[in-house]
């Protein structure tokens, strides 16, 4: 199959049993272990609840701040071929820093290096297949300027059918939307790209839980109808059959989204973060390719998006970014998010360091107690 090659192009190798691992310049350094530096879990209902023991396996969503090059290989021992959904929203390669407000979110410039850039994009892709389920899915959602080598990589590391029937890509969701500006040389850029893909040729999806009702508006060529009732349905003839639908009945949306809006500046769902996204985009992508209790991850989690929704929607959840705005941005979302839910917030370390004291917090944030313990949920 044709690969994408560029300068210094390496496959990572990070075995999970391991205690260290080499980097691009086959230097040896020290395996990064997760640290939990805070638990959080919601005040119950009913004060007596603090008097009944919790299992002792009790699922804690994790928000861990940490380069993903160090925290994707830390999870491999424990969540290798487990994660169910992954979504992430890396950066562009737009060239640019991102600022919320005077403090910088995340710096996207890469010294305008296409290669350093792609070899980063490739050892994510590796590794997040590495964590993905045989059943799970992969969605990554970048823009018109590296989309077409994103998708020559994940080929590469997902496999390639032409019919799209097995393992590997399934869609390329245009994301469309209005936004402001216009285009003096070249026509607007007016949307997203998202690529879906798939682990194997099993995967969870429920177009019936994202379908739009197909309603009495014209469709198409179809015919209109009305029955007795007064009900519209429409129908097609094909091959000597005919298919009617219902009005009521619901259409798997396209490849195009539309009907999404882009946040705008004075969105009341904006919080400040650059480059957040709506909520709807990520709750449709988990409501098609997720069950509940399912388990998400997004390694680039920015201003929380992907966490809060996935918790909304009843799955759990893993949430990193390297950028300790990020982190904290988050965490107060989830400290305020209906419903709650327990988490830890981790960072990383090298292994055979010291433990760090984890603090444990009710939802409010007050101080329960203080352990010296290495997170081993």
């Amino acid at each position: 199959m044709p690969e994408l090659t560029w300068a210094s192009k390496f496959k990572p190798e990070h075995e999970q049993s391991s205690s260290v691992e080499n980097d691009s310049d086959d230097r040896t350094v020290k395996t990064k272990l997760l640290i939990t530096t805070e638990s959080i879990t919601p005040q119950p209902d009913n004060p007596q609840a603090n008097n009944i023991p919790s299992p002792a396996h009790t699922w804690q969503n994790r928000l861990i701040l940490g380069d993903k090059q160090h925290v994707l290989p830390a999870l491999l021992p424990e969540f290798a071929g487990k994660i169910d959904l992954i979504y992430i929203d890396p950066p562009f390669m737009t060239g640019r820093d991102f600022k919320s407000g005077q403090q910088l979110a995340y710096s996207d410039k890469w010294d305008s290096d296409l290669d350093v850039y792609l070899q980063w994009l490739y050892e994510t892709f590796v590794l997040l297949y590495r964590l993905l389920a045989p059943t799970g899915s992969l969605y990554v959602h970048l823009d018109w300027r590296v989309t077409h080598y994103a998708k020559v990589l994940l080929d590469e590391v997902f496999g390639f059918s032409a019919s799209a029937g097995g393992a590997g890509f399934k869609n390329e969701i245009i994301w469309h939307y209005q936004s402001g500006g216009r285009a003096r040389k070249h026509f607007a850029r007016k949307h997203d790209t998202i690529l879906f893909y798939t682990k194997s040729s099993r995967y969870c999806f429920h177009a019936e839980r994202i379908g739009e009702r197909r309603g009495a508006d014209k469709r198409n060529h179809m015919r209109k109808e009305v029955n007795a009732a007064g009900r519209v349905f429409w129908t097609i003839s094909s091959n000597g059959r005919t298919y009617s639908y219902d009005e009521d009945s619901l259409m798997t949306p396209s490849d195009v989204w539309s009907d999404i809006s882009h946040l705008h500046q004075k969105d009341p769902e904006r919080n400040g973060y650059a480059t957040q996204k709506p909520a709807a985009l990520i709750e449709r992508i988990i409501l098609a390719s997720s069950e509940e209790h399912d388990l998400v991850l997004d390694c680039f989690c920015g201003s929380g998006v992907t966490p809060i929704t996935a918790q909304r929607l009843g799955r759990r959840w893993i949430a990193c970014d390297q950028g300790q705005l990020a982190i904290t941005a988050t965490r107060a979302r989830l400290l305020t998010a209906e419903p709650t839910s327990s988490f830890v917030v981790q960072g990383v370390a090298n292994s055979g360091s010291e433990p760090n004291t984890t603090m444990s917090y009710d939802i409010i944030g007050q101080t329960n107690r203080a352990t010296n313990a290495l997170d081993s949920s």
